[in-house]
């Protein structure tokens, strides 16, 4: 008979928490910014919660706090994990509400004991909590009811977007108040290409790190409101799947603008072609388009389109892609490309900025101290900026503002470049030639 010996169980091992160990680091952890602090400096809610709904623009928010202080005053209360919703978050729903929260704050602010805990958006419609101390009268408790259920039945009648007359429905799986043209110009942006929400957000088209050049957001959003026929794939779902421009847009320089207007002016007179692809290639512009399929030619512009694309491809190569001044087409480093002087400075400077980040990257003061040759490479680099800088006209500078022309132009001294102490060469390498580069890009 085999005895089994019952072991006693193991003790579990507690594991301490920080603010229950005296021995464990005390982290001085800064006091999240308040609610009116935030939207002082034009800042929504207060940062703590992650933004994932709608908000009242800061001017309506600030308006609804200062002509009703004792209703609103958690926008005082510190931001932190156990603070009440709205110091965090503050009025989570759209501007187009803001009428019925006015009206709504007038009534609920005749009880100086009441105040707002979380003001938001559920199930469509709008929703208010708020703290009783002491507990009201019934006279008062019935009235704040009323008030509250004739804010909801408003809203339940009011585009959350506009303020419009809308339409309390369930849209892709979620409940919202929109008006026929809010609902429209949401469905039309869900279909916006990535491109369009950056252009539309004032950003170049290609996020940073891309190396190709991309129409300003100015300039292409004027594109494609003077002709959204012929730019139609920047709205809607691309005909062809490896339809360029629905992924990436234009693909050329500023400087090219006055030549794409021109031939998007000659091209638009068709109604049955669309852009497939606009972009540089081997340093000349151009533009792909494709027709609408069962639609007949027009034999007559036809015979205009041609000469027309070939004209403006034939100035592309006498046009600077940058600044539109005159250019030369040549090989650059590789590439076919076509420059004007000032710009073609512009690109060693950048240049320059490379080597610069490619010398001292992974480097210290102290070991960039100790290497002369790679101090003597970076002095070499700032005497060429200099040099380019010194060759950059005034409406060239104009375009590029922000930039220390005036300090870069001094690095074209070598004897001064030479004397600079190596903690100030260090400082230029490491901190502003990795911004001028950006700058220049």
């Amino acid at each position: 008979m085999v005895t089994k010996i019952k072991q006693a169980p193991k003790r579990k091992k507690l594991r301490t928490a920080g603010f229950s160990n005296p021995n464990a680091l005390k982290l001085d952890i800064p006091t999240p910014p308040t609610l009116r602090e935030c939207l002082a400096q034009n800042l929504f809610g207060s940062g703590i919660s992650p933004r994932g709904y709608r908000e009242l623009s800061v001017e309506h928010s600030k308006q609804l706090i200062e002509r009703y202080p004792s209703l609103y005053r958690l926008a005082d209360a510190s931001p932190v994990s156990s603070s009440p919703p709205f110091a965090r978050e503050g009025f989570a729903c759209g501007d187009g509400w803001f009428a019925v929260i006015d009206k709504l704050s007038a009534k609920l602010s005749a009880d100086p004991n009441l105040v707002v805990s979380q003001i938001k958006e559920k199930f469509g419609l709008l929703r208010i909590y708020f703290e009783l101390s002491p507990l009201p009268s019934n006279e008062i408790e019935e009235g704040t009811d009323i008030a509250l259920a004739e804010a909801v039945a408003e809203s339940q009648m009011t585009c959350e977007r506009c303020g419009k007359p809308g339409k309390h429905a369930q849209r892709e799986g979620r409940w919202s108040v929109k008006c026929d043209a809010c609902t429209a110009e949401e469905a039309r942006r869900k279909s916006l290409r990535p491109w369009m929400e950056r252009l539309l957000a004032g950003l170049p088209a290609a996020p940073g790190g891309r190396s190709r050049l991309d129409l300003s957001p100015e300039h292409a959003l004027a594109l494609l409101e003077k002709y959204p026929g012929l730019y139609r794939e920047a709205w809607t779902a691309p005909t062809s799947p490896a339809s360029r421009f629905a992924a990436g847009g234009f693909e050329i320089g500023d400087g090219w603008f006055r030549l794409v207007d021109r031939v998007s002016a000659r091209l638009a007179k068709d109604p049955a072609l669309h852009v497939v692809q606009v972009k540089e290639k081997y340093g000349r512009l151009k533009v792909y388009f494709e027709r609408a399929e069962g639609v007949p030619r027009d034999p007559r512009l036809d015979a205009e389109m041609k000469p027309a694309l070939d004209e403006d491809a034939d100035e592309s190569e006498r046009t600077c892609e940058v600044c539109g001044e005159p250019g030369t087409h040549e090989e650059r480093h590789r590439w076919w490309s076509v420059r004007c002087g000032p710009c073609d400075q512009i690109d060693e400077i950048s240049a320059a900025c490379e080597r610069i980040g490619k010398l001292v990257g992974g480097l210290d003061l102290a070991t960039f101290s100790a290497n002369e040759m790679i101090q003597d490479a970076v002095r070499l680099a700032l005497v060429d900026i200099g040099h380019a800088a010194a060759g950059q006209p005034s409406k060239s500078r104009e375009r590029l503002p922000g930039i220390g022309w005036d300090r870069l132009e001094h690095f074209k001294d070598a004897a001064a470049v030479k004397g600079m102490p190596v903690d100030e060469l260090w400082g230029f390498a490491s901190e502003e030639a990795p911004v001028l580069e950006r700058k220049l890009r």
